[in-house]
C-alpha cells in the first residue's frame, strides 16, 4: 500500500456491497427494464463490476458533462446516441458529495423524457449534502474529505487500486487545483 494512503474498504468489502446492489437492481430491472448510465469518469470501475453482479438485462451507456466557469452551465454528452424517453434511468456515480451536479443530471434526464431516474453511487458524503438528492443505492458512507481507488482518483491519481482508501493524515492537498475552481463554480457534485 502507498505509505500515503489508509485503507477504508478493502476489496473483499466493495465485492460484497457491489453483489447486494446488484442483487437489488436486478429485481427492479424485472419491473421494466433500466437503462444504466455510468458517469465518467469516476463509475467505470464500479460499473463495470456492478454490470457484470447484475442478474438481468439491461441497456448501458456513459455520460460526460462539462462544466462552465461562467454561469454554471452543463454540456451533457453520452458515448452512444440515446433516446430516453420513457426509459427507467439508473444514474451511477463514484461520489456524492453535495447534490448538486447529481440534482442537475438528473432533471436533465427527465427533461429529455426519461420516466423515472435514480441514483446509485459508491460513496456517499451525507455530511456534504445541499440538495434533498439521496441515492437508491448506495455502497459506502463516509466522512473522509478525499477518497481514492476502485476507479476514484484525485488529480488522476490512484484510480487503480483495486480497495477505497483516505489520504494519510497530514498528507492531504492543500488545494484541489481544477477541482477547487469546479466547485467554486458549479458547487462539487
Amino acid at each position: 500500500m502507498n505509505e500515503r494512503l489508509v485503507e477504508i474498504h478493502s476489496s473483499g468489502e466493495i465485492a460484497g456491497r457491489v453483489k447486494t446492489i446488484a442483487a437489488e437492481i436486478s429485481e427492479a430491472s424485472r419491473q421494466k427494464e433500466l437503462t444504466v448510465l455510468g458517469i465518467l469518469e469516476d463509475s467505470f470501475v464500479f460499473l463495470s463490476d456492478l454490470l457484470r453482479a447484475t442478474d438481468a438485462p439491461l441497456r448501458t451507456a456513459f455520460l460526460r458533462y462539462d462544466h462552465r466557469a461562467l454561469g454554471g452551465v452543463q454540456d451533457l454528452s453520452f458515448t452512444t446516441p440515446l433516446d430516453l424517453r420513457g426509459r427507467d434511468i439508473v444514474l451511477v456515480e463514484g461520489v456524492l458529495n453535495t447534490g448538486v451536479t447529481q440534482e442537475y443530471l438528473m432533471k436533465q434526464l427527465e427533461s429529455r423524457g426519461a420516466s423515472r431516474v435514480r441514483l446509485c453511487v459508491l460513496i456517499d458524503k451525507t455530511d456534504e449534502r445541499r440538495t434533498t438528492v439521496e441515492p437508491e443505492w448506495r455502497g459506502f458512507e463516509t466522512h473522509e474529505p478525499y477518497v481514492v481507488g476502485y476507479g476514484l482518483g484525485f488529480q488522476e491519481r490512484w484510480r487503480e487500486l483495486p480497495y477505497l482508501a483516505k489520504l494519510a493524515g497530514g498528507n492531504e492537498p492543500r488545494s484541489h487545483g481544477a477541482a477547487e475552481k469546479k466547485e467554486d463554480t458549479w458547487g462539487d457534485s
